[in-house]
């Protein structure tokens, strides 16, 4: 067969070998959606075992988020000594060591220690699948692969919630199954190779080329000016003067970065998602709806969740990241302001009830299009290498401490607030989000990460990007 004719199948090969790395690593959001889904579920029938007011289920429930945070905030110190292969690994062990423990819990005190387990691994997954993710995909694809991470989390909680109309109030089988995704997603990443930015890290140059090699076209200059870029961004690190990492992380250019990355993780969680992933069934019981009728109508949400996160898959790099953000936005304002206005006219005999659903229903589809995968997807390309594990582990335990508080307040608010208040605060969190994303926040779309590095540079006033490594230092 001729060389030509032989191209179209190598670009497969390679090009299947990316998504299939990418889709692997994403599994790790399995984990977290599956718990997500599932405490949803669940807490109905939790709160009746262990005879649980609304401030001690909202324990029970945000115990993840705080375990998450904790592991979020682990994962700086551990991307600093481990390969991020070597963490996602180590987040699986955990979260199979927490389910199992959950299942079985006696007493509402071992199943808050059994969630706060789980939170660390989902906070090790959140923090480092998206980062391994954008490290080994190209630039062209870096965004519909990162999100590949939204679109497993929404698998799982759809998973999850499946799981709960089809066991109904036995929760603990439920909580036992969360074992499975995170033995398959260990299995999975022992089959995947390193990161070439870590590898080049560590002085494996020729490694961070085979990797290169089998994730895209070896033949292709652009392979070979890519691993370049990678060592100049490296030497570039190794040369600064050495600093504490407090002073990294506070320098004009950090600041810069952080800004947007620690915004975009607050208002993704503060303007509505885990109000209606959490506590769907809480807010259609206030609606007036029963407890089976709650149940199908979550796992319908669920369902909205992971189609529409689909659909984004084909748009997300074929549209600008901020004009997403923002478009998804003002539908989630409206869409929450009137779950406001519903509950305002508190009359859920009627119409009302179904403008709820509906307005719960549009909420997550505009979500699910636009926030949903936009947070990690940018967290995963705007830190720039010198503070990218550190940065991404401050970005996510700030988001994570957003959920806490959310996950936390809410059911204690909607009982002493009523609906109305609490849905009116989201929308006008979602005000902000707009104005913030408007005035902060860049467009990333087809750029390397070094070009986004060497752009936040201008915007901070550092100086105009690294002079270009010579091919001689690449060996």
């Amino acid at each position: 067969m001729s060389s030509r004719a032989q191209e179209p199948e190598r670009r497969l090969s390679y090009q299947a070998h990316v998504w299939l790395t990418a889709a692997v690593a994403a599994m790790g959001g399995i984990l977290f959606g599956y718990d997500t889904g599932m405490i949803s579920g669940a807490q109905l029938y939790i709160e009746r075992e262990f005879n649980l007011s609304s401030g001690e289920i909202g324990v029970v429930v945000s115990a993840v988020t705080a375990g998450a945070l904790v592991g979020a905030l682990f994962s700086s110190w551990l991307t600093a000594r481990m390969s991020r292969r070597g963490i996602v690994k180590l987040a699986a062990v955990v979260f199979i060591i927490g389910a199992v423990l959950a299942a079985a819990a006696p007493t509402t005190f071992v199943l808050i220690v059994a969630r706060f387990i789980i939170g660390l691994a989902v906070g090790f997954a959140s923090t480092v699948v998206p980062l391994y993710i954008s490290e080994v995909v190209p630039a062209a694809r870096r965004g519909s692969m990162v999100a590949l991470f939204q679109l497993a989390i929404t698998a799982g909680i759809l998973l999850a919630y499946i799981v709960n109309a089809a066991t109904a109030e036995e929760w603990r089988i439920v909580f036992a199954l969360a074992a499975v995704p995170a033995t398959l997603l260990f299995i999975g990443m022992l089959l995947l190779p390193n990161s070439p930015r870590w590898l080049v890290a560590r002085d494996d140059v020729e490694g961070a080329r085979r990797v290169l090699h089998e994730l895209r076209d070896p033949d292709a200059p652009e392979t070979e000016e890519e691993l370049q870029e990678i060592v100049a961004a490296v030497e570039e690190d190794r040369a600064r003067p050495k600093e504490s990492l407090t002073a990294a992380l506070t320098s004009p250019l950090a600041r810069t970065i952080l800004t947007v990355g620690i915004g975009l993780g607050i208002f993704q969680q503060i303007t509505g998602i885990n109000t209606i992933i959490y506590y769907a069934p809480t807010i259609l019981k206030e609606a007036a709806f029963g407890d089976s009728a709650s149940t199908l109508t979550t796992a319908g949400i669920g369902t909205l969740n992971f189609v529409a996160t689909v659909l984004a898959l084909l748009f997300v790099d074929r549209i600008g990241r901020r004009k997403i953000l923002l478009g998804g936005m003002f539908g989630m304002v409206l869409t929450m302001a009137g779950v406001a206005v519903a509950f305002a006219v508190d009359d859920f005999s009627g119409i009302w009830r179904w403008v709820t659903v509906f307005c719960l229903f549009g909420f997550i589809a505009c979500f699910a299009v636009s926030w949903g995968w936009g947070f990690w997807v940018m967290a995963s390309e705007i830190y720039p290498l010198f503070i990218r594990g550190q940065a991404i582990s401050i970005g996510n335990s700030v988001q994570w401490g957003a959920n806490f508080a959310i996950s936390l307040l809410f059911p204690i608010l909607l009982t002493a607030w009523g609906g109305a208040p609490v849905f009116g605060m989201l929308a006008g969190f979602g005000v902000l989000a707009l104005w913030f994303t408007w005035k902060l926040v860049p467009e990333t779309r087809g750029k390397t990460l070094e070009e986004i590095e060497d752009e936040w540079r201008r915007r901070a006033g550092v100086d105009e990007g690294r002079p270009p490594t010579p091919a001689a230092a690449v060996g």
